[in-house]
């Protein structure tokens, strides 16, 4: 969505661990989440938001993660929900769009403020029983219309998990507003060090992403216009 779309657009990386977006990328700024949290009451610019990101070359720019889990959790409480607040609206005069990839602690804090979910699932014998738990929990939560907006995507697809693959998408299917295949690629695999270079990613993975990043702003446009009719 960066690099095709003249908007701003940011990543808030809340997730803690081995293989977050915070690790693939060259980071700039030693700024994290917890400490924009604390500081975006002083912020007045995009250039007073600029220092808490790392901008990639495709025009993304990324607020890092904290390496604490302890962190996480306490950004999870109720005491925080104020900050939150703040800053999410902070962060809506300054970016068209922003993607939150969240750790399990913070997913539902962070849901009444979601335009839409892009659920990811990999591609393995244990998607279908994780697409199912997933949309239990939703509808469990009171996010039922959430999920039908969602997107799933069934990450990681090779010739030999399409058996896996099909059997999650029957679980998801009419459940969802769409589901996008993502090619296995080896420059996003696990444990992979170093920041990724997207140039390196082949020709199928790079559609696929462009895909899912229409699929994705084609349902904020049908929302937008579904409140536009509404008022």
């Amino acid at each position: 969505m960066a690099r095709y779309r003249d908007d701003r657009v940011l990543a808030l990386d809340a997730n803690t661990g081995e293989g977050t977006l915070t690790t693939r990328i060259a980071a700039e700024s030693p700024e994290t989440l917890s400490s924009l949290l604390e500081g975006s009451e002083e912020v007045t610019g995009y250039l007073g938001m600029r220092s808490y990101t790392t901008r990639c070359e495709s025009g993304l720019e990324v607020v890092g993660a904290d390496t604490d889990d302890r962190v996480t959790q306490r950004l999870a409480e109720r005491a925080f929900l104020a900050d939150w607040r703040r800053t999410l609206a902070a962060l809506d005069r300054h970016y068209r769009l922003t993607v939150i990839d969240p750790a399990a602690a913070l997913a539902a804090r962070l849901l009444p403020y979601a335009d839409q979910l892009v659920l990811v699932a990999p591609a393995s014998e244990d998607a279908s029983e994780a697409v199912a738990m997933t949309y239990e929990w939703l509808d469990g939560h009171g996010c039922s219309d959430l999920r039908r907006r969602a997107v799933m995507v069934i990450n990681g697809v090779s010739r030999r998990s399409l058996p896996d693959v099909e059997q999650a998408e029957a679980v998801a299917s009419g459940r969802c507003r769409a589901i996008v295949r993502i090619p296995w690629e080896d420059e996003l695999a696990p444990g992979r060090p170093g920041p990724v270079d997207i140039t390196h990613l082949r020709t199928g993975g790079r559609r696929a992403y462009v895909a899912l990043a229409g699929v994705i702003v084609n349902g904020l446009a049908a929302a937008q216009a579904k409140q536009e009719v509404a008022r």
